[in-house]
């Protein structure tokens, strides 16, 4: 009896240990880590915000690009002259018309009395003709400008703009790595996650296991009612472990979906098995560390701090343009009419054309000039101890990742090692309760043990890969997606 006891219990062990998942609900979404990756990197606010960025960072390069090109401009305007102080110059006064028939004494003497007027009516016959005095405006002109010399502040523009829109490239290209390697590091610790709820719950069956197998033996005189009271109160105390595991997994898994853009109320099942038992063939293999802090500083983010520490450059030489003179040139053709009637005829347009040279020369600003040419010279300062930190950072990083890494590859190895001496020595805790070699408190050493082995060792499977991950993010180099399996289901 006792012999068949203690298989029928090791039996619910290894069957509650290798027990598949629960199916399910048909509308699940089962999701790879690449799945996760792409949906965060085309649908993720992180990734849109990249986006505009390096949109603005193009706009402003074409308007910057603008100062260098022509402009080329049409007006047509219409004007209705209400009230004129010219109104009365030509109306008032009627035109002189001799009397040929009057005598010759008569027509000197109207000569002489329409001489002092003359001048103001042949001026107000012509100011009807003009814009001055005509009720009825139209002019239509076609302007040409084109900046000749700026004190370099044109091509210095289109230069630093230029720049900025590499940096707003990088910095893409950047936030997409830093996106993958968040993505990643949120799926993994959804999965240790999961990984600890599926422990601290096999433990709590494997204590309701032990339960029966106690309870059994109490009904038959071979266990006392104080060791019955011991497994209960162990598996009692094993409830709100289990209960914190599974609000672990519920936080970790939001912030996946918060990533990924998956509803939180969406049915989701990771596929991708990087935590689980047998993940590893082979041992974690040693990574060549040659050439890894070089390929750093090739990466992304040290390459927009080189353009934005370019672009502050060549804007102190933007800044300083201010103090040479400026020469543009132009021409403007025009077409005018001043009908009598509002729309006018053909033969009613005029032609004017003219053509310069404008040469504009600031003297003196009051310091504007100098106090802009400190300011730029003080943002490129900055800009170039940016560059200098984000090199050191970026050393340091490899450095550091490498460090760890070689720790994690360490651990990773002990750590599969202890789950299996765990496993055994559970098992033999069993069977050694069973034969009444020891006790409960033995079994329940053996299984705590055997439960921080499983946790240590997928908490360094997590570390191990993540490792990896800020590896490929910090140097390019595919070391984390060669590690870890493409897909997979569970």
């Amino acid at each position: 009896m006792r012999r068949f006891v203690m298989l029928v219990g090791l039996t619910l062990v290894v069957m509650l240990e290798t027990a598949p998942a629960v199916a399910a609900p048909p509308d699940t979404l089962r999701l790879s880590l690449d799945d996760c990756v792409q949906r965060a990197v085309a649908d993720g606010e992180e990734m849109k915000l990249a986006e505009a960025d390096l949109a603005t960072a193009r706009a402003l390069y074409l308007e910057a690009r603008s100062t260098a090109l022509p402009r080329l401009s049409f007006n047509l305007s219409y004007t209705r002259r209400i009230e004129s102080i010219f109104r009365d110059t030509g109306t008032g006064m009627e035109p002189f018309a001799a009397d040929t028939l009057a005598p010759i004494e008569q027509r000197v003497r109207d000569l002489e009395n329409a001489m002092p007027t003359a001048g103001l009516a042949g001026l107000g016959s012509l100011f009807q003709s003009t814009s001055f005095g005509s009720e009825n405006s139209w002019i239509a002109s076609l302007g040409f400008t084109q900046k000749v010399f700026q004190g370099g502040s044109v091509w210095n523009s289109i230069a630093a703009a230029g720049h900025a829109m590499r940096a707003a490239e990088t910095l893409r290209d950047d936030r997409r790595r830093g996106i993958v390697l968040a993505v990643r590091e949120a799926y993994l610790a959804a999965l240790l996650a999961d990984r600890g709820a599926h422990i601290a719950d096999l433990s709590l069956q494997q204590t309701v296991s032990q339960v029966q197998r106690v309870s059994l033996r109490h009904e038959t005189g071979n266990a006392s009612e104080f060791v019955l009271l011991q497994a209960e109160v162990q598996r009692d105390n094993l409830i709100p472990v289990v209960k914190e595991a599974y609000l672990r997994r519920e936080v970790a898994n939001l912030d996946l979906r918060r990533l990924a853009n998956i509803r939180p109320d969406a049915p989701l099942v990771l596929t991708t098995p990087l935590l689980d038992d047998g993940t590893f063939t082979v041992e974690p293999v040693e990574v060549d560390s040659t050439g890894l802090i070089a390929a750093a500083l090739r990466n992304s983010s040290v390459v927009s701090a080189e353009q934005q520490a370019e672009a502050r450059n060549h804007a102190v030489a933007v800044a300083g343009a201010e103090r040479w003179p400026k020469f543009s040139l132009f021409a403007n053709y025009s077409r005018q009419a001043y009908p009598e009637d509002p729309f006018p005829k053909s033969g009613d347009w005029v032609k004017d054309v003219n053509a310069g040279v404008m040469v504009e020369w600031s003297i003196f600003d009051g310091f504007l000039t100098k106090g802009a040419i400190q300011a730029s010279k003080a943002r490129r300062s900055m800009a170039q101890q940016n560059l200098k930190q984000a090199r050191e950072e970026a050393r340091l990083q490899v450095i550091r990742t490498l460090k760890d890494l070689e720790r994690c590859t360490a651990d990773l190895r002990a750590r599969a090692r202890t789950v299996e001496l765990a496993r055994r020595a559970f098992e033999l805790a069993n069977i050694r309760f069973e034969e009444g070699a020891s006790d409960q408190l033995e079994v329940s050493d053996s299984r705590i043990a055997y439960q921080i082995a499983q946790t240590n060792e997928a908490t360094a499977r997590r570390d191990y890969f993540a490792a990896l991950a800020q590896i490929e993010r910090l140097t390019g180099r595919p070391l984390f997606t060669a590690a870890a399996p493409s897909g997979g289901t569970r």
